[in-house]
């Protein structure tokens, strides 16, 4: 009887030990598979932009990509940084101190001669056991930026896998297609509402609005908050077909589209950013 017992208690024991191990790979699993579908939703939300973006920016198209957000690791700054660094393939590797704190970079590139793709990595510490890190990837060239949204997608994936909670965002810079350039219209407008010699933005408001209805025709966009002056108008839009979103002012907010007179350049400058802007326009 004794024997029934310790074999029934040992039979117990080792189902326990597989359906632990059992429960801890499919956890494993469903992170996984959860890393590579945030993932793949940062390419095709840029697959989005770049063909959205065909009709508002001419000539080249510069693309910024970003993963950033908080790692929890007790490694050392370099051991964190040398280990994501190594992860990424970024060879180029060094510390500098920025307002007061060491920060780990990393760089390199993917690809060779016309499809060269800059990666940069920042590692900063917050506190003891917690770091902030961006990945910023850039397009080289025209041909790059066609690579670049599986290029993010799969740098993307790495830090995910590696713990680190990382939120995506991109923008899309170039020279404004087919707006009237800003000499041909007076520098100072009158109206009821506007004092003698006020700058008012109504040219600005009339080349963006160009610009966003051609947004309009490749995206479901509702506006959501703008912000305008002589030279720059900027507005976030609420987007059902465009995947990744950020929280601002109590709406979940997709696409950024910006218009900005470029003084030094005397062109205007249209800059989109999924799902806000975070480089300066």
């Amino acid at each position: 009887m004794k024997n029934r017992w310790g074999i029934l208690m040992m039979a117990i024991m080792v189902g326990a030990i597989i359906i632990k191990s059992l429960y801890t790979a499919g956890t494993a699993a469903m992170a996984d598979a959860a890393y590579s579908a945030e993932a793949a939703s940062s390419r095709m939300q840029l697959r989005q932009l770049l063909a959205a973006s065909e009709g508002l920016i001419q000539g080249s198209r510069q693309a910024t990509v970003k993963w950033q957000g908080e790692w929890h690791t007790m490694l050392s700054l370099e051991a964190a940084g040398e280990r994501l660094a190594d992860r990424l393939g970024l060879a180029d590797r060094y510390t500098e101190k920025v307002h007061g704190n060491q920060v780990f970079y990393a760089e390199g590139a993917s690809g060779v001669a016309e499809d060269v793709i800059h990666g940069k990595l920042a590692l900063t510490l917050q506190e003891e056991g917690s770091y902030y890190v961006i990945l910023r990837l850039e397009n080289g060239t025209d041909e790059s930026l066609q690579r670049l949204p599986e290029a993010g997608e799969s740098w993307g994936e790495l830090l995910l896998r590696e713990g680190v909670r990382a939120k995506w965002n991109a923008a899309l810079q170039g020279e404004a297609a087919g707006v009237v350039s800003a000499p041909d219209w007076p520098d100072f407008w009158q109206n009821d509402s506007a004092g003698a010699g006020e700058a008012n933005p109504v040219p600005t408001l009339a080349a963006f609005a160009k610009l966003e209805s051609r947004m309009k025709e490749q995206l479901k966009l509702r506006a959501a908050e703008s912000f305008a002056d002589e030279r720059t108008v900027s507005r976030t839009y609420t987007a059902e077909d465009l995947p990744i979103k950020a929280r601002s002012a109590g709406q979940e907010i997709s696409l950024q589209l910006a218009l900005h007179w470029n003084t030094e350049s005397e062109r205007y400058d249209v800059s989109i950013g999924a799902p806000l802007l975070t480089v300066e326009y």
